[in-house]
């Protein structure tokens, strides 16, 4: 093999294992929270039994106000951004033990398309829109 041929492969190689966080569809996203979160939360203050997810991206976890958080998501030290949502929605009491949420999403490119539409709703947090991506 010549070097760069080598040094491609490594490269592709690296990248295969990679999640695609940066290939997330935020109106697929926004259809799939309508259809799969919004049982629970909402992008609008209401009056649903869990937080409200306007502005999620880049805030603290445990922070959204008027929400009674559990002990351990309160006390855990998460800012969300791609990474940080995408291990959450894989298995959020492995993530969190000790969290209420027990909702999971197996499909890498449905949680991806809702971390899109959740970073697209939180515009206020631009600063930090590249935080942990």
């Amino acid at each position: 093999m010549t070097k760069s041929f080598s040094a491609i492969f490594l490269i592709a190689a690296m990248n295969a294992g990679a999640p695609a966080w940066a290939y997330g569809d935020a109106k697929a996203g926004q259809s799939l929270f309508q259809n799969r979160c919004v049982a629970c939360h909402s992008a609008q203050p209401t009056r649903k039994p869990a937080p409200l997810l306007d502005e999620v991206y880049g805030r603290r976890a445990g922070m959204a106000p008027n929400y009674t958080y559990s002990a351990a998501l309160r006390g855990a030290s998460v800012i969300w951004n791609a990474r940080t949502l995408d291990r959450w929605l894989i298995d959020p009491p492995k993530f969190i033990p000790g969290v209420s949420m027990q909702a999971r999403l197996a499909d890498p490119q449905e949680r991806q398309n809702i971390i899109a539409y959740l970073r697209s709703i939180s515009s206020k947090r631009t600063s930090q829109d590249n935080a942990g991506d």
